[in-house]
């Protein structure tokens, strides 16, 4: 499988992280072999002008992919706080229901967001869709209960309030997996790759005898490559979103905990 394929997820990262380094090194010690092939006469001056330059479009591209990433870690970290109000929210309101109308609506919502701590925990791609599947098959109860609970008063201001709610809980759902489906683009990252390959080569052709702080500069470099696509990876890496909202949102809906007055 390619280091920088278009499906996601890739190799675990430290098998990622080990086959980069490798690569790093291999290229480097190609560098090193054209150095000698070309023997410059002795005497002559190293000319540093295009590693140091193409080490510099690196640093560069990886400050941008870095920023993609972190951009979408933190949007994925905000959709769970949202949806956690939304669903809270729905909770509170479910009180303007019938007691047993309330009470149906509740036990779904229960259910409900034992599925959605199941989507935010899932730690394979394979995990991740199946969970939201199973959020898709309670859309249509958390629906249905809902609709049925507030026929008396469908129509009136009160109705709207816990149609909204619920529209935006289901809504979120929708976008809390989409966020988790969409990553770095992969032309990106082989690009990421391409300037690193090339700049180790550099590295060896200017700096090859110097293999003992150029392999800890590539170990940095695997470092700052590898902690991007962790961010990049919200069910296999290892910086995962914190699902504490949820979390506390279901602690809230324990039937030992006194509802709050709805919003």
């Amino acid at each position: 499988m390619a280091l920088f394929s278009s499906s996601f997820p890739y190799l675990p990262l430290w098998v990622f992280g080990l086959l980069f380094l490798v690569g790093l090194i291999v290229s480097r010690e190609i560098g090193h072999y054209l150095r000698r092939r070309t023997r410059r006469a002795e005497g002559d001056h190293e000319d540093a002008f295009a590693m140091t330059s193409v080490l510099g479009l690196l640093a560069l591209l990886i400050g941008f992919t870095f920023s993609i990433a972190l951009g979408r870690y933190d949007a994925r970290r905000e959709l769970v706080v949202n949806e956690a109000n939304a669903i809270g929210t729905t909770w509170l309101r479910a009180d303007l229901m019938a007691d047993a109308d309330r009470d149906r609506m509740r036990d779904v919502l229960r259910r409900y967001v034992d599925a959605r701590i199941a989507f935010g925990n899932a730690r394979t791609a394979d995990e991740e869709v199946r969970t939201y599947r199973q959020t898709e098959a309670l859309h249509g109860e958390l629906w249905s209960t809902m609709l049925a609970g507030i026929a008396p008063f469908r129509d009136t201001a009160r109705g709207s309030l816990v149609v909204t709610t619920t529209n935006e809980s289901i809504d979120l759902a929708a976008t809390r997996f989409a966020a988790r489906q969409s990553h770095v683009p992969p032309r990106i990252l082989r690009m990421l790759g391409f300037f690193a390959f090339l700049s180790a080569g550099m590295v060896g052709y200017e700096r090859g005898r110097q293999r003992r702080a150029t392999t800890i500069l590539f170990v940095l470099l695997t470092l700052a490559i590898t902690l991007v696509l962790d961010l990049d990876r919200p069910s296999t890496g290892m910086t995962n979103v914190s699902q504490e909202p949820m979390l506390q949102l279901k602690a809230s809906m324990s039937p030992n905990v006194a509802p709050a007055a709805a919003r």
